[in-house]
């Protein structure tokens, strides 16, 4: 999107090659998960398309959020329906010991996310890519092994995509329609914190997927068994904090009840 809601500019919504089961959860500012419907919808390739459209000038996110439902509604004859379904919930605490990590100062003006040149960054020690800021890197190995560095990262951006990573790492996936849990910060920690976590994912490749770098595990992830911790497990031994399970967590469900795979002309 150029512009973009909100600004003076003109507005462009561009999305080249999206599935309906990505542009749902957009169109409905949802989860993926919180989109239920035809098995049809999650399947890759099965459905692909071009969105270019443009809207005036201030569009507020609602009003966007609005004219792409209508467009759902118009062109692919979208009929649906919203109810209450309950979701996993998590609790995220410190455990007995307190947390195995300090906080870190910000680097001053640092740009939050760059990615910039990471890929041709040095290693450092711990086998990532130096680069200054806050930075979320990983790496995976063929055996399942997932190792991610999080960099000057606060609680609240280390749970934001942390009941993905539990769903993942179990190998249940959004696109296989379960629900993946949700998790709330009971830590209490307020700061920004470096720090990394090594788990098994039962969801890698064969062959792996080196991000960043190949890096060496360390022992403290790799079971005798050629495994490795849960991401609970992982959690708790490497950080000192702790997954405590609470009751699940009703949210709003878009339940699709039919849509054509073939939208009508312009």
């Amino acid at each position: 999107m150029t512009g973009g809601p909100g600004t003076n500019d003109p507005a462009r919504f561009r999305a080249p090659r999206i599935d309906l089961f990505g542009l749902l959860p957009v169109a409905f500012g949802m989860s993926a998960d919180q989109i239920a419907g035809p098995a049809w919808l999650r399947d890759v390739g099965s459905n692909s398309y071009t969105i270019d459209a443009t809207m005036p000038p201030d569009t507020t996110k609602e009003q966007f959020l609005a004219m792409l439902q209508n467009l759902l509604v118009e062109r692919f004859h979208l009929v649906f329906h919203r109810e209450k379904r309950s979701f996993p919930g998590y609790a995220l605490v410190v455990d007995r010991d307190g947390p195995r990590f300090k906080e870190v100062p910000p680097t001053p003006d640092a740009n939050p996310g760059a990615a910039s040149g990471l890929l041709s960054a040095r290693r450092g020690s711990d086998g990532f890519p130096d680069g200054p800021g806050p930075l979320t890197m990983t790496i995976m190995s063929g055996g399942g092994l997932k190792r991610t560095k999080y960099q000057e990262r606060t609680m609240a951006d280390f749970i934001s995509n942390l009941g993905l990573l539990i769903g993942s790492s179990q190998a249940k996936s959004v696109r296989d329609g379960f629900l993946q849990p949700r998790v709330v910060d009971k830590t209490g920690l307020t700061g920004k914190y470096t720090f990394i976590l090594e788990y098994y994912d039962a969801s890698h490749t064969p062959e792996g997927v080196p991000l960043f770098a190949p890096g060496a595990f360390s022992a403290a992830a790799s079971d005798a068994d050629g495994g490795g911790p849960s991401i609970f497990a992982a959690i708790q031994k490497q950080l000192g904090l702790r997954l405590d399970k609470t009751a699940d967590i009703p949210l709003d469900v878009i339940v699709v009840e039919s849509v054509e795979k073939v939208p009508t002309a312009n």
